[in-house]
């Protein structure tokens, strides 16, 4: 499986997440240009590491990184796992899982995934996971007789 696409697909979510090329360009070392290539299915340059751990950081969440961490077979996981924001993170699991179902129904409209949808899918499935990680870690101890 070719995992360029994805790892350009995350980057172009982590610029627009951030608001813009120009505003994505003034947080890291390279220019426009490069950030341009860096998402341009027709380049055959990939961002770097560096930049891609200050882009997931001004994006506020592990995009690139989590492609990057899928090409190789990993998945990420937070360092801090505990109490989130939240019911204890199910508000989030709860936001993850409707995400996923509504891809993947999208995608099924016409009866199979493509490369690209299968890419998706892989995506979503992930972040699905790492939420319930997450909250099954701060429910745990509540569920042990614990406070929550």
């Amino acid at each position: 499986m070719n995992t360029v696409p994805s790892i350009k697909t995350a980057t172009q979510a982590a610029i627009n997440r951030i608001g813009s090329i120009d505003a994505a360009a003034t947080v890291v070392r390279v220019g426009r240009s490069q950030l341009s290539e860096y998402q341009s299915r027709n380049s055959p340059a990939v961002v770097p590491a560096d930049v891609a751990v200050t882009l997931d950081e001004f994006a506020q969440e592990p995009l690139i990184l989590t492609a990057m961490a899928q090409a190789e077979g990993y998945m990420l996981m937070p360092v801090h796992l505990g109490e989130s924001s939240g019911h204890h993170g199910m508000d989030q699991v709860a936001a993850k899982a409707s995400a996923t179902m509504t891809h993947a129904i999208e995608a099924l409209a016409d009866g199979k995934y493509d490369q690209m949808e299968a890419t998706l899918a892989c995506r979503d499935l992930t972040n699905l996971i790492r939420v319930a990680h997450s909250a099954l870690h701060a429910l745990r101890p509540i569920a042990k007789g614990g406070q929550g």
